[in-house]
């Protein structure tokens, strides 16, 4: 089991795999509580040491099937999982100084390295693998038919409205308006971005129902097949957000007070262009409820 108290880069840990095996990986850059990790081409029943080879060889794979393979690091946040054992430490390489990426993989857990597993998978029993894809594919599906929209960890709502009260209406573009709120949001953590995001998305999930569709205006919802654009109501739903809380709660209780032919897409991006901001790195996460028309099944369950 873990028990380092603080990681550093450099840091190897063994991971524990499927059938009784372990993988390891290093900590090749740490931004706040975010860790770039490396997933190295060990897999074995033993326990690897800082001697064993293939730790200090990145596990080159395919992300997703068909795709070309590359060198696999990837950004996790917070703790580090108790499953870990700490193995050693080594300098960086050069090519490892000079790494970056883009994927997010949200929380870490004790299956980070879980890819080299796959790799092993795909080369040994490839028929195998392919039927074992398959089948956790179909039940994912099933999974995600059946599946209740849950938020995740929300940012305060005080914290929240008071970024949402930063949008500047005296400017004239959209750009302008939000400028203020993105750079406010900047300063807070990554993780508190991410928590921004959540709440935009719940918020936007709320007010995701068929009788606030019928009330956006002109191409509103109708049964009768008027032209309704989802992509419109989102935004419809981001200007009753942006424009704060007291509009936000009225409007949720009353979708007769939804706003008529307006909207505020724009609202959509403030946390990717916070967190670019703060990170310089692009904004990769998935909130628990999607802001997506349609996503809300109670809202809509005399349609769907």
């Amino acid at each position: 089991m873990n028990s380092k108290k603080s990681v550093q880069v450099g840091d190897i840990f063994a991971t524990p795999l499927p059938e009784d095996k372990y993988g390891a990986i290093k900590i090749i850059e740490i931004i706040d509580n975010s860790y770039l990790i490396e997933i190295t081409s060990y897999i074995d029943k033993q326990i690897p040491t800082i001697e064993s080879e293939k730790i200090h060889e990145v596990l080159i794979t395919e992300l997703i099937i068909g795709d070309p393979k590359e060198p696999l690091y990837k950004w996790v946040d917070g703790r580090i999982p108790k499953e870990l054992i700490f193995i050693g430490n080594t300098p960086l390489t050069k090519e490892e100084q000079g790494i970056e990426s883009n994927i997010y993989a949200a929380g870490w857990s004790k299956d980070c390295a879980l890819s080299v597993y796959y790799e092993w998978r795909r080369q040994t029993d490839p028929e195998g693998f392919v039927l074992e894809i398959q089948k956790e594919e179909e039940e994912e599906a099933l999974a995600l038919k059946n599946y209740i929209s849950k938020p995740k960890k929300m940012l305060e709502e005080k914290v929240f409205w008071g970024i949402v009260s930063l949008l500047d209406w005296s400017k004239q573009s959209d750009e302008e308006i939000i400028e203020p709120a993105i750079k406010e949001l900047s300063t807070l953590t990554a993780w508190q971005i991410r928590h921004f995001e959540e709440t935009l998305s719940y918020k936007l999930f709320l007010l995701d129902t068929e009788e606030h569709a019928r009330e956006i205006g002109e191409y509103c919802f109708s049964p009768q097949g008027q032209p309704f654009s989802p992509d419109l109501f989102l935004y419809a739903r981001c200007a009753v957000v942006a424009r704060g809380k007291e509009v936000f709660e009225d409007v949720l209780s009353n979708p007769l007070k939804m706003l008529k032919d307006t909207e505020f897409e724009i609202l959509l991006s403030l946390s990717s262009e916070a967190y670019h901001l703060k990170m310089g790195k692009e904004f990769e996460y998935e909130s628990g409820c999607s802001y997506e028309t349609f996503s809300n099944k109670e809202g809509w369950q005399n349609t769907l």
